[in-house]
């Protein structure tokens, strides 16, 4: 090892063969300790014999006289190379980073890089077996999961792989004939790629269980595959991308728990299927891509913010007191983003449960046919959002309801069931783009004493229509996962729901978080910080998301339009794993942690009236952005035309100044091709919320050449009505003539004096 460490430090690779390195990337130990002026360390693992193995008395140096000298000039040689290095350290993995911390205090920013046959895997049908891949040695513990066959009789393992050890690999088999269980077991050995594709592909599950694993491929290869993986609570590397049932199980290094795992799995299909497409989510989102890897170590890419950074912000800052642990940084942002658990009184375990316990499609009753096996695609949707919906009933905890409208509401309306569950006898509304108004009633199936519902859904666009209901109707108000689809006016939105809430009634908005630490991570890596920033062509405009909201922007929303927030909380309901060098940066800043989760969840209870849009968020003056354009008279012979003006606003129309409420005319000539655009002030009184005013134009009485004279409602320095849906602008048959006259004659909008 001495001799080792001694040839790599007098290596030079500034050059080969005459032709110059720009750049070295060291992976391992102790490739890094060779010479070259512009390395850059991506730490794959260290040397761990003299590490977290000896820590763990597992290391070959233990055995050695001189074990106890060469682990010391291992760990001399390692910190020297990395107080060298001109760039941030990286490390493959968060496990790999924590070990450099705690051995070394070196701080790494942590770079995924994807398994070998990303490109080669995809996603198949969910078989009866669980697969087992991966290096054969005692480090992986296939004991483990052999000993959990003996508890999970249901349940059939397929291992892949060879052991480096053959007197190792003979042991398992005698071992799984002990158990009684070779019968349940098929040993594939040595696979191809193609081969290996195939069983990741079809498998009910993927299992893991090493011990303190430094990455683990076999994880990534699962969810690429869309499966979910079954690992260990002290697995290590796999535990940064597994959360116990979102992406898989992770339960206790025993037998029993683990056959328990299995077993789970074994019974049920959906729910595989659900976690296996949220561990596909998951990798989707970490953009854990070659090109990324690249750009990163080269340079070329915006730096993650690294443990350095951290700690000269700890000295800028030393109300914050000392340097921040990371793993206690992780603790302490994972409790300030946990969602509630699920309340005590709701029927169902999970959406399965949900969706077996109701018809929610009418047809087939209607068709005297049976109900179809639920969707796995739909469930699986549906069971990702499951922990939202749970931690929503919360919010509600304590309320009286009888009524409630849910805004921008769609099929299946399961959230209406959990309602209904919660609140006996309430009356359910819906709001929704329609094209036509939606009906339905929702019956339990026979032997589930659950609570049926009545619904009606009414048709308006919910940012921007009046909402069909009379004032003060409803007890709640629900916009969940609405908000970042709207795209003109979520003030109106806000309005509309304070107008028909019952004084004191509440308003309950589910939104993603924009600031959250998962959108504070990809800004800093150079990616857009949405948590769904892709467009959705077939979707129209509301089918993507519009706008994300910072946590505060919902309060204030909210007292703008009347209310006063109750509660005001974030919280991770589909993805728990954290970044800890961004924990670590959260916590070193002090930031509040509570607003850091992926999901907003903001109620408020109705107090008063809006008060107008909050300048921050606008531009423009929406609230006054309502109107109407009418002829009333048109006199042919000598061409007197007049034009009725009506206020439907909140707000009264100044006739001055910016956000004066005027008129843009545009003339179209006969060809269709627009000419001109003037934008003038005919009217000549402030008009209130209601009134109506008068303007008058002559235009010629000429029959022939027209082209047309088009009027906007106009907001001084904002732009027209019509561009936000409230105003349909006025087309008036005229000639180029008139309408040269009509702009000379008619006054210029003012100027505020």
């Amino acid at each position: 090892m001495a001799d080792h460490i001694a040839a790599a430090k007098f290596l030079d690779i500034s050059e080969v063969e005459g032709v110059k390195i720009d750049l070295a990337v060291g992976l391992k130990f102790p490739a890094w300790l060779a010479q070259h002026p512009n390395m850059v360390l991506w730490v794959i693992h260290q040397h761990r014999q003299a590490y977290d193995m000896w820590e763990a008395g597992t290391s070959d140096l233990l055995d050695d006289p001189q074990g106890e000298a060469l682990r010391a000039l291992i760990h001399e040689e390692d910190r020297a190379a990395f107080l060298a290095s001109p760039h941030p350290i990286y490390a493959n993995s968060c496990n790999v980073a924590d070990r450099l911390k705690r051995h070394l205090g070196t701080a790494a920013t942590t770079l995924y890089h994807p398994p070998p046959n990303a490109e080669l895997l995809r996603q198949g049908d969910y078989g009866d077996y669980l697969f087992v891949p991966g290096r054969i040695n005692a480090s992986k513990r296939l004991e483990l999961p052999l000993r959990a066959l003996v508890h999970a009789p249901a349940s059939r393992l397929i291992i892949a792989g060879v052991a480096e050890n053959p007197a190792y690999q003979k042991r398992l088999y005698s071992l799984a004939h002990e158990l009684g269980v070779s019968g349940r077991v098929e040993w594939l050995g040595r696979v191809d790629d193609e081969t290996l594709v195939r069983y990741y592909a079809n498998a009910r599950g993927v299992v893991f269980t090493p011990q303190d694993e430094d990455y683990g491929y076999i994880t990534l290869e699962a969810m690429v595959s869309g499966k979910p993986v079954v690992t260990t609570k002290d697995s290590g590397g796999p535990l940064e991308f597994i959360s116990d049932g979102i992406e898989g199980l992770v339960v206790d290094p025993d037998a029993k728990a683990l056959g328990d795992a299995f077993t789970f799995l074994s019974e049920d299909t959906a729910t595989a299927e659900r976690m296996g497409q949220a561990g596909y989510m998951c990798y989707a989102q970490r953009n854990i891509s070659w090109d990324h890897v690249v750009s990163t170590l080269t340079g070329q890419a915006h730096l993650p913010v690294t443990f350095d950074a951290v700690q000269k912000i700890d000295a800028q800052a030393p109300e914050h007191g000392h340097e921040v642990c990371t793993e206690d940084a992780v603790r302490q942002l994972r409790a300030a983003v946990a969602p509630p658990s699920r309340p005590d009184n709701v029927p169902f375990a999970n959406i399965n449960e949900l969706l077996e316990a109701y018809a929610f499609d009418e047809l087939p009753a209607a068709l005297g046919r049976d109900e179809p096996p639920i969707d796995a695609g739909l469930s699986g949707y549906l069971g990702t959002h499951w922990t939202r919906f749970m931690s929503t009933l919360r919010q509600l905890e304590g309320l009286e309801i009888s009524s409630a409208l849910d805004v921008g509401v769609f099929p299946p309306l399961v959230f209406q069931a959990l309602l209904a569950n919660q609140f006996p006898n309430i009356d359910l509304h819906g709001l929704w783009e329609g094209p036509n108004p939606y009906a339905q009633s929702v019956r339990p199936r026979p032997g589930y004493d659950v609570d049926g519902f009545e619904i009606t859904l009414e048709v308006a666009n919910g940012e921007r229509d009046p909402w069909p209901y009379p004032d003060e109707t409803f007890d709640l108000v629900t916009g969940m996962e609405i908000l970042e689809h709207l795209a003109l006016d979520p003030y109106f939105f806000f309005c509309e729901a304070a107008r028909v809430l019952k004084p004191g009634g509440n308003i309950l908005i589910t939104t993603p978080n924009v600031n959250s630490h998962r959108g504070v991570w990809k800004t800093l890596n150079n990616v857009a910080p949405y948590s769904f920033g892709i467009f959705v062509p077939c979707g129209g405009v509301y089918g993507r998301h519009n706008r994300e909201y910072a946590p505060t922007e919902l309060d204030m929303l909210g007292r703008s339009a009347g209310f006063e927030t109750v509660r005001l909380q974030t919280f991770d309901v589909y993805d728990r794993h954290i970044e800890p060098e961004l924990a670590n940066l959260l916590v070193s800043r002090g930031d509040n942690l509570s607003l850091r989760g992926e999901n907003i969840q903001y109620l408020a209870k109705k107090v008063g009236s809006p008060k107008g849009v909050p300048q921050s968020l606008y531009h423009g003056d929406p609230a006054r952005m309502h109107g109407e354009l009418q002829v009333v008279t048109h006199e042919e012979e000598t061409g007197l035309l007049t034009i009725s003006v009506r206020n439907t606003s909140y707000g009264i129309w100044p006739l001055e100044g910016d956000r004066a409420t005027c008129v843009l005319a545009e003339w179209v000539d006969e060809a269709g091709v627009l000419r001109h655009q003037h934008l003038m002030q005919p009217l000549t009184e402030v008009l209130s919320p209601g009134d109506e005013g008068r303007i008058r134009f002559t235009l010629d009485a000429q029959k022939q050449n027209l082209g047309v004279l088009r009027l906007h409602l106009y907001q001084s320095g904002v732009g027209v009505f019509s561009g936000r849906g409230r105003a349909v602008p006025l087309s008036i048959p005229c000639s180029h003539s008139a309408f040269l006259t009509l702009v000379d004659k008619t006054p210029l909008p003012r100027a505020k004096v």
